[in-house]
């Protein structure tokens, strides 16, 4: 007999592992112990070599589903007195270096679920049941090891038969964390404009003002959601006015994946998403004209499943519900009691709070699947803070500041990279306070004080100079790494890859040229990088202000095929001429040249009405001619014959609005083949990474990957974080990581 000594390193805290693993050596008859540690959980075991291996494989392979074990490093000892008679769960220690890892906040369990409508169960209608296996995680937390007096339950005293539940092994809530009752634990109530505070049949009557069309803020997991009825065309108008949201879709929640097959198509992978437990939005298609006001004018709706119990309680009765972010325009979702009486009384009707503090806010993921894998277009609550493995181990902690619109932050230690929540827009001061807060808080989660801090070269960037202060409060060196250059090495870290062609399209970002860039080709060796090709430069008036109206990038295109500029756009250019090779610029353009959208209401409006109406269009047999010219060191794709042609069909009405839209699509995705072959043949290279916001659109990414793939080229695109902006802290570690693994 010997003693062994098992740490295991991984998700491994909160998800009801320690218990399993009491109950595995019980099993076996073994002695020992388990507790929580920094590294994760460390296992105590006195037994034969045998024993052990049956253990480690019924551990692998039995452990609950949330739990995700990275590593896991044995030792023979000798034996000491810590070993137990029996096998405990030991009291959690704190000493040593963190490498222990926090699960998501995981969606509630089918047991639960099934306990909260028996009314034999005392936890009848309690909207705050959970176990081992379900509820919230990271937005509670504040600190390792995973246990109550480190999160916000540490405001709850168990009641004694909660306390029993807890010590008793054979219990499906056996150290359960968030264990609670309606005697002991957190409480809803309403707050209305007549009445401070309902407590009294609070569901009941919550579902009485949505009958009314009245509007709901309520409090979740890891902030609010603003609810209504999404047949009240009333109340949807409503919040779309008081939401300065006029056309932006909104997400639903359904009851159950029957009600959602009633309004939308669903794949086997779409289905397998909606119902993990993470619990994202998932953009279906909709079948027909489902909820036009909604999500108006596009082809697609996101949905998601409910996920804690205030959710299926308020869908007793509603098939589905609006459940948008509970946020002002532009800024994170409120998370605080206070802070959404202040921000959003002057949307909703009423709100519906809870006495469980948010300490770690985390907006709704968002995901679509593309030719059977899925897309990121968000990733946060039910992914965040799940870390990412690397092909190369870091000797620096290092901190990736990520980009401005869709903010994302993440460090790198060790083969590890830890990805944070959702911020938005970094514009807004709210936005940045959080960002700076959650950057002190993963450090002292995960022990992540960074030696080196990677940013944007854009000089202007929030992201840059909140990078900048960061290093200089650390004391770490600053190095920058160029927006689209990390866009390719994020899927390149994903991938574990040294050399790649990369396809970085996007909307803009800083070229070291100091124009626009945004549909850029490179050859990426290691550390280095060529930009071996882009599309054809065009003027992009009024700068960023282009952006927000399409029809000033139509402009820019009708000039470059010979038409005269307007007086108007000959003024807004001025003095200052801005260029730009953006590929979401180029989306704008057609979506204006083709009549269907000349204003952005909302990020990428305009690409993705053009991308709906193209779909509906499949299979298109028009072709538009484009050329392949040399500039010097690099390739330029010429796209003004494909233009002239789009528009001589249009105004000769030879064609459709929805052929036009998706034969841009066809002539854009040959441009990139011809590119990708036009490079391999120059330089051998057969690996192809698309990235970039661009990417997210299905069609495109589609076409693309069919055109590669028949030409031979191995191909990847992100599959763990967004190919959009949110992925860029990713590309920007991994840039100075292969910087660092050359240099030695």
């Amino acid at each position: 007999m010997q003693e062994y000594r098992l740490k295991i390193r991984g998700i491994v805290q909160g998800v009801g592992f320690r218990p399993f693993v009491a109950r595995l050596a019980k099993e076996l008859s073994l002695d020992g112990y388990v507790e929580n540690c920094e590294a994760g959980v460390e296992i105590g075991l006195f037994c034969d070599e045998k024993t052990l291996e049956i253990f480690l494989d019924r551990l692998h392979a039995e452990k609950p589903a949330p739990s995700r074990i990275i590593e896991t490093s044995i030792r023979k000892i000798r034996r000491e007195n810590g070993i137990h008679h029996g096998f405990v769960i030991k009291p959690s220690k704190k000493s040593g270096e963190i490498t222990a890892l926090i699960p998501p906040d995981i969606a509630l369990c089918d047991d639960c679920l099934r306990e909260m409508f028996d009314p034999e169960d005392r936890r009848y209608l309690y909207p705050f049941i959970s176990c081992s296996h379900c509820g919230p995680r990271f937005s509670i937390i504040g600190s390792i090891p995973y246990d109550r007096p480190y999160t916000t339950m540490k405001d709850f005293q168990m009641c004694p038969e909660c306390q029993t539940e807890y010590t008793c092994i054979s219990d499906r809530r056996y150290h359960a964390q968030t264990n609670c009752c309606d005697r002991c634990g957190p409480h809803y109530w309403l707050e209305t404009k007549e009445e401070k505070q309902i407590s009294e049949n609070v569901i009941q009557k919550a579902k009485e003002l949505i009958y009314k069309g009245k509007i709901l803020a309520v409090k979740g997991i890891g902030g609010f959601h603003l609810v209504c009825d999404p047949c009240n065309e009333k109340a949807v108008k409503k919040l779309r006015e008081l939401k300065e949201r006029p056309f932006k879709p909104f997400a639903l929640m359904a009851k159950d994946l029957e009600t959602v097959k009633e309004f939308a198509e669903i794949s086997s992978q779409e289905e397998e998403l909606l119902l993990s437990p993470a619990r994202p939005i998932v953009l279906l298609k909709k079948k027909g004209d489902a909820f036009r006001f909604v999500a108006p004018e596009i082809d697609r709706i996101g949905v998601m499943l409910p996920y804690t119990g205030i959710h299926y309680l308020l869908l007793q009765e509603f098939p589905v519900l609006v459940a948008t972010s509970g946020n002002l325009s532009g800024e994170m979702l409120c998370a605080g009691n206070s802070e959404a009486r202040e921000k959003l009384s002057r949307i909703c009707d009423a709100l519906l709070l809870h006495d469980r503090k948010i300490l770690n806010r985390c907006d709704d993921s968002v995901l679509k699947v593309i030719d059977g894998k899925k897309v990121f277009i968000r990733r946060s609550r039910g992914f965040v803070p799940e870390v990412i493995s690397l092909p190369y181990y870091s000797s620096s902690k290092i901190f990736c500041a990520g980009a401005d619109l869709k903010a994302v932050f993440g460090y790198i230690k060790g083969d590890l990279f830890y990805p944070s929540q959702y911020f938005g827009d970094l514009q807004f001061k709210l936005n940045q306070d959080q960002y700076l807060l959650m950057a002190e808080r993963f450090e002292k989660l995960f022990d992540l004080k960074p030696d080196v801090v990677v940013v944007d070269k854009h000089p202007e960037y929030f992201s840059k100079l909140l990078g900048e202060f960061i290093a200089q409060k650390k004391g770490a060196k600053l190095v920058e790494c160029q927006h689209h250059i990390a866009h390719v090495y994020s899927v390149m870290a994903e991938h574990g890859l040294k050399n790649c062609i990369g396809v970085s399209f996007d909307g803009t970002g800083y070229g070291t040229d100091g124009t626009v860039w945004g549909g850029e080709f490179f050859l990426i060796k290691g550390a280095n990088w060529k930009r071996k090709g882009h599309l054809r430069q065009v003027l992009m008036p009024g700068g960023e202000k282009a952006a927000r109206f399409p029809g000033l990038m139509a402009e820019s295109y009708l000039h470059d095929i010979g038409e005269p500029l307007t007086e108007d756009v000959i003024k807004m250019i001025g003095a200052a001429e801005v260029l730009t090779t953006s590929a979401g610029r180029l989306f704008d353009a057609v979506s204006s040249l083709l009549d269907i959208c000349n204003y952005n209401t909302y990020e990428a409006e305009a690409a993705m009405k053009l991308e709906s109406i193209a779909i509906s269009a499949m299979p298109c047999s028009i072709e538009l001619p484009f050329e392949l010219a040399r500039r010097e060191n690099s390739w330029e794709i010429d796209l003004r014959n494909g233009i002239e042609k789009i528009i001589a069909l249009k105004r000769g009405n030879g064609a459709s609005i929805e052929e036009l839209a998706c034969a841009f699509h066809k002539m854009l995705s040959k441009a990139v083949l011809e590119l990708c072959k036009k490079i391999r043949e120059e330089n051998g290279e057969n690996n192809v990474c698309l990235s970039g916001g661009v990417f997210q659109n299905s069609l495109l990414l589609s076409m693309c990957l069919k055109a590669l793939k028949e030409s031979g080229f191995m191909v990847y695109v992100n599959e763990h974080v967004s190919p959009g902006d949110e992925g860029i802290a990713l590309g920007q570690g991994y840039f100075y990581l292969m910087n660092e693994n050359e240099s030695g």
